[in-house]
């Protein structure tokens, strides 16, 4: 006998991809469980099943920035005073770098990683945590079925008093923009290619630009309630602002920059942050105000 529950949770995280580099990512999470029927002809109380899974979830990946340390090219140094350190050298020279505090890293154990491989590590994890009655549990990690437009981001809020303040944790997202009321797939198309695979990077964060061995990178790191953060990503995949990176300043910040861009147009950004949930932003830009 098996038990389902579709969209338990949503899962919010970044993750290393040798190819790729640092990835955002947001896994719907549904569970199936399998087991005996019990005197009260059930396989288990649901509820509390639901709960520990989640709980395990939050704690154990989402928020989090995966890493694949069995990958040749991957170094995965747990430091002292409760830090890891994670480094992946490419094939052309370049590098990224990562140190945080050992709750901010998902270390898996295999070269590359997917919905699917992840899910079979977190099922390996968690059987012997649920009510011995239980026989298996199988979990899916599934991306968002998105149309239109998408973007991968990554980003970090050091003002956040939960795990949004991880320097290294992000969301897939999709974005609709209307423009004079309009939905308009242009432009939506092109700011998915502005934040393709991207680091959102906040200026107050930056601790410096480094050149070594003719790549450039952007050295970031701040301190947050979890500890000191620091991340050393290549230039070509960051995009810099002068604001917190919130989905309400992003969408704010999209329209801004929209609205300069098509003068005399109103603008309408609704700005996803993962699956389900976002914010809303309008501006037009009148070029002539003040002549």
């Amino acid at each position: 006998m098996k038990l389902f529950v579709n969209n338990l949770t949503q899962v919010d995280l970044s993750y290393f991809d040798a190819q790729r580099g640092l990835l955002g990512e947001s896994w719907q999470t549904d569970v199936v469980l399998t087991g005996k029927l019990n005197d009260e002809s059930m396989i288990c109380d649901f509820s509390i099943v639901k709960k520990q899974i989640k709980k395990w979830l939050d704690e154990h990946i989402d928020h989090m920035l995966a890493i694949p340390v069995n990958h040749p090219n991957a170094h995965f140094t747990d430091m002292t005073q409760g830090r890891v350190s994670f480094q992946f050298d490419h094939d052309d020279g370049s590098r990224f770098r990562c140190d945080a505090p050992a709750q901010a890293i998902c270390a898996l154990p295999m070269e590359s990683i997917t919905p699917q491989t992840a899910a079979s590590w977190v099922e390996s994890q968690i059987l012997d945590l649920l009510p011995a009655e239980l026989e298996a549990v199988s979990i899916r990690f599934t991306p968002e079925n998105i149309e239109g437009a998408q973007y991968q981001y990554s980003h970090g809020l050091k003002k956040h008093a939960g795990n949004c303040q991880r320097i290294a944790h992000g969301h897939r997202s999709t974005i609709k923009i209307y423009s004079d009321g309009q939905q308009d797939s242009e432009l939506e198309n092109q700011w998915a290619q502005r934040w393709h695979d991207i680091y959102l990077g906040t200026e107050d964060d930056l601790l410096g630009i480094i050149e070594e061995h003719g790549h450039h990178y952007h050295h970031f790191g701040y301190v947050s309630q979890q500890g000191f953060f620091e991340l050393t990503i290549n230039s070509q995949q960051v995009y810099m602002l002068n604001c917190d990176t919130t989905v309400e300043s992003l969408s704010a910040h999209i329209a801004q920059t929209l609205a300069e861009e098509n003068p005399g147009k109103h603008i309408e950004v609704h700005a996803f942050e993962g699956i389900g949930k976002g914010a809303i932003s309008e501006k037009i830009f009148l070029k002539d105000v003040g002549a």
